[in-house]
């Protein structure tokens, strides 16, 4: 029997043994790509209990993407997917805000707001652009919601009765957005409104004006090697004002080398020769014939009368240029631009037109009656079945005028109306015309224009890879990394990078290289990145890893100001020690200082404190506490040890007044000042796992 229990026993154990090997190979890929049953393997970013979905993130940076290409911005991806994640992370702290604090909007609020006699500011605009597309004949909230629901009552066909409620459903929807901010800021701001404490201090701050007479000694005058920095300097820098130390999340600080892509010297004397080729070819041969085929010269034609020339380079050359004769009119950064002069004719570059068309395809005969009767263009331009422009300069110089508009517009009499038919592509055109105004012709310059980069070449492209490898190679820990790039012609920079960097220093499009050094070991160097347009060559050393919730004093990325900042301490303790006593009054230690005495006003709440230095809180507090004539110092300072004497100090001779005061209190030291996503948060920290979702360029 016991044979038999230590067999039933070891069944047991390997039938889970197997269950769990089954699991991980058939979980294995969902597992490591970021997805896991443990903790939701779908979110992007978390704070708190808010979490962002990748499917919502998704969703979001499309349509903000599209947003800033249709506005005609450049889209950084990187840079947007961390604003869309801080967007859907403040929009859910906010809603649980409203959730606990039982912050709620009706349907009636919500009501009120787009059909109510005062519209709400948000829906105003909305109710203000409905109503002059529905030709309606006041701004109405009302009359737009019976538009909606009674189209026919107003001439609009049945579809846009649907779409005026997809419209009406999304305003509703934004503007229970916009009233819950509201109603959470108004109560915000009620804690952070002033009290009386508040705004006396804030009168006492600002009403009294003191007169100083001071010295200071720059801590310049000592030398570094003067004064000694111990451990104990630096930590006690750092506990001074370890809250600038806090970490927000994991932070590894690096090292890096940036090696910009450009063409070897080899490769611009080559594009020098196929520019100097090209020129030849184009003074022997017609137009720009000679360059056809060569992809290497991107060719432009224009026409057009040289004061709409804008191009400096272009208009200069215009001056001098013959006809047939190519000439290099500007080299820039590896960019040669050649200009030909094609042909040189004459046209009208400065007309001013009014004209009228029809969207309804109707006809332009009553339009020209009305005209010729006297009627104003902009009177019978409606923007819908009549459609124009009561006064336009063009001109006829530019190519794809069809040719019977061209000539009317051309020989037409001036100030007399009338009617064009023509067509474009196939498309019967008809247009209103008058002549206000016709420029005499001037010369029209035909000119083409073929522009010529200078690219890395294979070889080029190869050799930097190479040297760049053939370096790593060499130095394979941070501390080699950093120690022989100078030698070998690198110039190394320092950087931290968490998981939210959107990139590794400037390098654009390198948030696969952020992945790799967040995912690193301490020390290690990073294969060589190039980024997709093969712009720069990237590598990185990870020299320290930080966790926790502050940086430790001994961190290297706030090593340098720790040391300046104990450097200033030490240099202050041995000044003070120097001229301590020596002296009974300011223009005594200005004398043994072997400095000048000054005079200057101190107020309390202004960052700059007479001559001495902006933010000198210390030296303002001190100045607060002494006594009139009484000598205070010598003092450290920011930048410099002061000796100080209150000889004077004035009032504004106003009144204590509370509402004054407050309202000054809370324009200045209210809610205005606060961060608001940090206010949400409170003590959870932003859990960015973006990085799961980015793919590797070393896997």
């Amino acid at each position: 029997m016991a044979t038999l229990e230590k067999i039933r026993s070891k069944s047991v154990l390997l039938f889970v043994i197997i269950i769990v090997a089954l699991l991980a190979f058939i979980l294995g890929d969902f597992l490591t790509s970021g997805r896991t049953y443990f903790g939701n393997g779908m979110t992007v970013a978390e704070a708190g209990s808010c979490t962002v979905d990748y499917n919502e993130y998704q969703n979001r940076i499309n349509a903000a993407s599209e947003q800033a290409q249709a506005q005609g911005q450049n889209v950084d991806n990187d840079q947007l997917s961390l604003q869309v994640i801080n967007e859907v992370l403040f929009e859910q702290l906010l809603n649980k805000e409203y959730d606990e604090l039982g912050i709620k909007v009706t349907d009636t609020e919500i009501s009120n707001a787009l059909t109510g006699e005062t519209p709400h500011r948000q829906a105003y605009q909305f109710i203000a652009t409905l109503s002059q597309q529905i030709g309606l004949p006041e701004v109405s909230g009302k009359a737009v919601y019976d538009a909606m629901m009674n189209p026919a009552k107003y001439n609009l066909p049945a579809e846009a009765g649907e779409q005026l409620k997809k419209l009406w459903a999304n305003e509703e929807a934004d503007l229970e957005k916009s009233l819950l901010q509201e109603k959470f800021y108004r109560l915000v701001t009620g804690l952070f409104t002033a009290n009386k404490i508040d705004a006396k201090a804030f009168y006492d701050d600002n009403a009294t004006t003191r007169h100083i007479a001071y010295a200071t000694k720059s801590y310049s005058t000592v030398a570094d090697k003067d004064v000694t920095v111990a451990d104990a300097d630096l930590q006690a820098a750092y506990e001074k004002n370890k809250a600038q130390y806090r970490l927000d999340e994991p932070t590894r600080s690096i090292d890096y080398i940036y090696v910009a892509i450009e063409p070897s010297q080899a490769d611009r004397i080559a594009g020098q020769k196929a520019v100097e080729n090209a020129i030849v070819a184009l003074n022997a041969s017609e137009g720009t014939s000679a360059l056809d085929g060569n992809t290497k010269f991107v060719v432009s034609r224009r026409a057009s009368s040289k004061a709409r020339i804008t191009d400096k380079a272009l208009k200069s050359y215009i001056d001098t240029a013959t006809v047939g004769v190519a000439k290099v009119i500007s080299t820039a950064n590896d960019k040669y631009t050649i200009a030909k002069l094609l042909d040189v004719t004459s046209d009208i570059d400065s007309i001013n037109v009014s004209m009228l068309g029809r969207a309804d395809q109707g006809s332009l005969d009553s339009l020209l009656a009305q005209v010729n009767a006297g009627a104003k263009f902009a009177d019978l331009i409606d923007g819908t079945a009549v459609q124009g422009n009561d006064s336009v300069w063009t001109s006829l110089a530019i190519e794809n005028i069809p040719a019977r508009i061209k000539e009317a517009l051309s020989t037409g009499a001036i100030g007399q109306a009338f009617i064009v038919k023509d067509s474009i592509q196939g498309q019967a055109v008809e247009t209103l015309y008058r002549i206000n105004k016709r420029n005499s012709a001037v010369a029209i310059y035909d000119v083409a224009v073929a522009e010529y980069t200078v690219d890395p070449s294979n070889e080029t492209l190869t050799k930097l890879n190479a040297d760049l490898n053939t370096f790593i190679g060499a130095n394979s820990s941070a501390e080699d990394f950093a120690k022989n790039a100078a030698a070998a012609g690198y110039t190394v920079m320092p950087a931290s990078v968490t998981a939210s960097s959107v990139r590794i220093g400037n390098a654009t499009d390198s948030r696969s290289a952020v992945k790799w050094a967040m995912e690193a070991k301490k020390g290690q160097v990073m294969p060589i990145y190039q980024d997709s347009k093969q712009s720069y060559l990237l590598t990185i050393a990870v020299k320290n890893i930080y966790e926790g919730d502050y940086l430790p004093w001994d961190a290297d990325l706030i090593a340098d100001r720790l040391q300046a900042e104990a450097l200033k301490a030490k240099k202050a303790e041995k000044l003070i020690a120097q001229y301590n006593g020596k002296a009974k009054d300011v223009a005594g230690y200005a004398k043994v200082m072997g400095t000048e005495a000054a005079e200057g006003d101190a107020v309390f709440s202004s960052p700059m404190l007479a001559g001495i230095g902006y933010n000198e809180s210390l030296i303002q507090g001190a100045i607060a506490q002494a006594k009139k004539g009484e000598v205070v110092g010598p003092l450290q300072g920011n930048n410099a040890v002061v000796v100080f004497q209150v000889k004077d100090v004035n009032t504004e001779n106003r009144k204590f007044e509370f509402d004054e005061y407050a309202q000054r209190y809370n324009q200045s030291m209210g809610i205005g000042r606060v961060q608001p996503m940090m206010l949400l948060l409170g003590k959870n920290k932003i859990e960015n796992h973006l990085l799961d979702f980015t793919k590797s360029s070393f896997e």
